[in-house]
């Protein structure tokens, strides 16, 4: 008997083996997979927080162009607040693009001070009719709010709402 033979043949085929194990249904997989809603959806929220970084400092988002003041601070009883809402008029235009909401979110914070809770994407009914179907971003449609005569969206970036990322009223939010 040739034991070189057999050493040969069991060698290559431990290999073989080695090699077969090693290509596992994984491999049939893309090299990129493809984002799931909710990675597409904390990407964009982290480039919106990039974005307007140097906007927790009140007077720099006015400095940029969230000047004009839409609201007193907004709260209800029972769900929470929005806080003050400064827009930047140029972007009303209907525009939909996460990187240039159309409001900041301001809340009170002790004496003189506002800290940036999150932003406001709106889009007028005079630009898109309130009998429409709702802009939607982030996978969110917007909600309609007749009485402002807008669609809106808020997504609360800075601030964590125990309601939801896109819920309207944030518990946490004060305006005292």
């Amino acid at each position: 008997m040739n034991y070189r033979f057999n050493l040969s043949v069991i060698m290559c085929c431990t290999a073989a083996i080695l090699l077969t194990a090693g290509c596992s249904d994984d491999d049939d997989q893309p090299e990129n997979p493809q984002p799931t809603q909710e990675e597409t959806i904390a990407a964009m929220i982290d480039e919106v927080r990039e974005a307007t970084a140097s906007y927790h400092d009140y007077e720099a988002g006015k400095d940029a162009g969230w000047n004009l003041q839409l609201s007193d601070c907004v709260a209800h009883p029972e769900l929470g607040g929005m806080g003050f809402h400064y827009g930047r008029m140029e972007y009303m235009d209907g525009r939909v693009n996460y990187l240039e909401p159309q409001v900041l979110l301001y809340a009170p914070a002790g004496e003189e001070e506002m800290e940036f809770v999150g932003v406001e994407y709106i889009v007028p009914f005079e630009i898109l009719p309130e009998d429409s179907e709702p802009p939607v971003l982030f996978f969110h449609e917007f909600r309609k709010n007749p009485m402002q005569e807008i669609w809106a969206l808020h997504v609360w970036t800075e601030k964590h709402n125990p309601s939801g990322m896109f819920a309207d009223w944030n518990p946490d939010v004060s305006c005292e």
